[in-house]
């Protein structure tokens, strides 16, 4: 009876062995091409953010290449659209938390720091169907064009009225985007104002 014990232990330690050997061989071929993914998606996230476009992969590297650089700014990678040596906008990451988990992405200010640019997530575990839907573009699109002011963004008018609207069945998604997008605004202004001055 002990030696069927044995056998079965020694049969699973082999067996875990040999899937974890192929599964380690299997990471390190793939990882450049699972970094090179990463970077692409990275950079697809920092054009949208800057409403940007492009049809394919190759062009977003070269639009990428020829429009965005980046700065190190308290301690933060901020990435900057220019134009002809001119800042046009800048784009900060950022992580908050959503209904279920963290949500990331970018967030884009204007050069003067007085209007939201753009918005992408990279990263969101909502409730399919419903607070996932803050990566429609519909919704994202909403945040363009949102004024700042020396505090960070200005989601409310002065009725009171919510310059973005709530996705229907979602609404704590909702507020916590729109928090993350005031708290990460107020952030940006702050960070960037002595650079853009």
């Amino acid at each position: 009876m002990k030696r069927e014990y044995l056998y079965t232990i020694l049969f699973t330690f082999a067996v875990t062995a040999g899937f974890t050997a192929v599964l380690a061989a299997a990471n390190s071929a793939f990882l450049p091409i699972i970094q090179r993914n990463e970077e692409l998606a990275e950079r697809r996230a920092v054009l949208f953010a800057f409403d940007i476009p492009f049809e394919s992969d190759s062009e977003v590297e070269e639009v990428f290449a020829e429009t965005i650089g980046t700065e190190m700014v308290a301690n933060t990678e901020v990435f900057v659209h220019q134009d002809a040596g001119e800042v046009i906008a800048y784009a900060v990451p950022f992580v908050g938390a959503g209904l279920w988990g963290t949500i990331r992405g970018f967030l884009a200010v204007s050069a003067d720091l007085t209007e939201i640019v753009g918005i992408e997530f990279t990263e969101q575990n909502e409730t399919p169907g419903l607070g996932s839907r803050i990566d429609e573009r519909w919704y994202k699109e909403q945040y363009r064009g949102v004024p700042l002011d020396d505090q960070g963004a200005v989601l409310i008018d002065d009725t009171g009225a919510s310059r973005v609207d709530a996705i229907t069945g979602a609404t704590s998604t909702s507020r916590a985007v729109v928090g993350i997008v005031e708290q990460e605004s107020r952030k940006i202004v702050n960070m960037l104002g002595a650079v853009v001055q």
